[in-house]
């Protein structure tokens, strides 16, 4: 009998439930990449909650890339003008403690940087964190995450303290009107967009708007498409917000029960006539006041969307005002209505509950807060104030600080900042004056090799068994199905090895990712936003596990 292994795709925030399986018998006619390597057999996981056994072109071919152009062993080279040569994993990991010691004794670990991605698994998020925050005492790690999700971030902690999305797919076919704003879901996110398509069709009384000034294959599902200009995102919200206070569509009980400062928030939005309104965004009046008739007549809105609002300015503001939306029509914590970030990487969700982000520690903890630190710090066995109180560096600020020579060690994984940072040609501007980069990734060559000391052979989503949590919130297992190439290694492995080689030997003495895992779930229990607490092997007999219905 052929074994099957569900997991979860490795591409987007969506996080379809997959099903694989080895490739064909000898003798049998088997599919090969350009390499001349079989490829294993992907479909969909039709008992998965969150994708229902649908699958896009990307996962239905994830398979084809796991051979091609691997990092297979570390490689070292003096200066980045030098080519790079093969040592054993004893030097790479020699060479890098000798650099993180030098730096901390000359510099200060806050010259000590690390920038991730929604590509790792939560147990090398969670090592990560522990690492750098912990035992280094570095705030300095930051994701891709902050290029995408930051905004998203900012202003769910802002509106209701804690970054975590009150909604699930489910809601797509529970609501009676979707909002889709700056995101085109029907090609970035397909199976969310199929799901909600598929109940629209069905449900004649469900509307769809869509905001976009382009007019998107998700514009064309829509019932009412609003091409406003660029940048007018606001002065919409605040616009639709004016008409739904005017024509009394609000939720005075909810306000009063459950928000404060309404008051100054009504004041801004009655200087938001539709007048000014459709000038302003290049619309009709008469859309604009279908908009918020859409909105207001409904019994649950479910807004969604992307990175044509996270990826702004203005973010965390447009992110607030949709919220805004929500909370003054008591839109938000039952079926089918709330506001709904769809996330961009795989485990963006995950890395943000492992502590992910610069200002971030695990369980949706703030590093400026006091209790929190206390929190860790005592479960991790550290002294107190060990942990800074200060938020570390940016992704973007990790660039600069190589400009200006406050970052003496940057250490890449996961990702590839010299094709998907902003301002490229400063990017690799600042990385050509690294004193000592580590890049570590699953691929060889990738941009940004160019600019690395030290490249480490990173396992593959398939090669290492851990969790990830997508953007409803549903962690699902992600076992390894096939044995890594070369001499790669899992993520959490290769920075618990620099951890223990710098001392902390008792802090790292993991066997295995179920042990991080379960170290990990220990700490954020009970958290606002618990995690699921349950092990891998709970995961792995229960299947995917989806979080409560925020009515329920």
């Amino acid at each position: 009998m052929t074994e099957v292994t569900k997991t979860l795709c490795p591409y987007c925030g969506v996080g379809c439930g997959l099903e694989v399986s080895p490739p064909a018998q000898p003798g049998k006619a088997t599919h090969r990449d350009g390499q001349g390597n079989p490829i294993w057999r992907v479909r969909g996981d039709k008992a998965h909650p969150s994708s229902q056994g649908m699958v896009c072109v990307k996962g239905a071919t994830i398979a084809e890339s796991l051979d091609k152009n691997r990092l297979h062993y570390p490689m070292v080279r003096d200066s980045l003008d030098q080519k790079f040569r093969r040592v054993s994993w004893d030097e790479a990991f020699d060479l890098i403690t000798k650099r993180i010691q030098a730096v901390r004794f000359t510099q200060g670990p806050e010259a000590i940087c690390m920038y991730g991605s929604g590509q790792f698994q939560t147990e090398d998020y969670y090592i990560a964190q522990k690492l750098l925050k912990g035992c280094l005492g570095s705030n300095n790690f930051d994701a891709n995450s902050r290029l995408c999700m930051s905004s998203a971030v900012a202003g769910y902690i802002q509106s209701f303290g804690a970054d975590g999305p009150p909604c699930c797919y489910e809601d797509l076919e529970l609501t009676d009107c979707a909002f889709l704003i700056g995101t085109n879901t029907a090609e970035c996110h397909p199976i969310v967009f199929n799901r909600l398509e598929k109940y629209h069709k069905r449900n004649r009384k469900v509307k769809m708007i869509v905001v976009d000034p382009r007019r998107t294959p998700t514009a064309e599902a829509a019932d009412l498409h609003l091409a406003i200009r660029p940048g007018t995102d606001i002065d919409l919200l605040n616009g639709i917000a004016h008409l739904l206070m005017r024509w009394n569509y609000i939720d005075v009980g909810f306000i009063d029960d459950c928000t404060s400062n309404f008051p100054a928030y009504a004041e801004v939005i009655c200087h938001y006539s539709p007048e000014i309104v459709a000038d302003r965004c290049g619309i009709d009046i008469k859309d604009l006041e279908t908009a918020a008739r859409y909105w207001g007549e409904s019994q649950h809105v479910l807004s969604l969307w992307s990175m044509g609002v996270n990826q702004s300015s203005e973010g965390t503001a447009k992110v607030r005002t949709i919220i805004n939306l929500h909370l003054m029509t008591g839109q938000i914590g039952k079926p089918g209505a709330g506001p709904f970030s769809l996330t961009g990487q795989p485990n963006a969700m995950g890395g943000r509950e492992a502590g992910g982000l610069a200002h971030l520690l695990p369980g949706y903890r703030l590093v400026k807060n006091p209790q929190h630190r206390a929190e860790v710090e005592e479960f991790w066995g550290l002294k107190r104030g060990q942990i800074s109180p200060n938020p570390g560096l940016t992704a973007w600020d990790m660039i600069t600080g190589l400009e200006d020579g406050t970052v003496g060690l940057l250490w890449i994984a996961a990702t590839n900042p010299a094709v998907s940072m902003p301002d490229l040609e400063r990017t690799k501007a600042a990385l050509m004056r690294s004193p000592f980069t580590i890049y570590q990734d699953a691929y060889y060559p990738t941009e940004t090799a160019t600019y690395a000391h030290v490249l480490l052979p990173a396992a593959q989503w398939s090669e290492k068994t851990g969790v990830m949590t997508n953007s409803e919130r549903t962690v699902t297992l992600c076992p390894a199905f096939r044995r890594p190439p070369g001499e790669a290694k899992a993520d959490w492995e290769i920075f618990a090895e620099v951890g223990r080689r710098l001392g902390f030997v008792g802090e790292f003495a993991f066997a295995n990712s179920a042990e991080v895992y379960a170290e990990f779930v220990k700490l954020t229990r009970d958290r606002p936003c618990d995690m699921t607490g349950l092990s891998h092997e709970q995961l792995r007999s229960q299947g995917p596990t989806q979080w409560p219905h925020p009515a329920e």
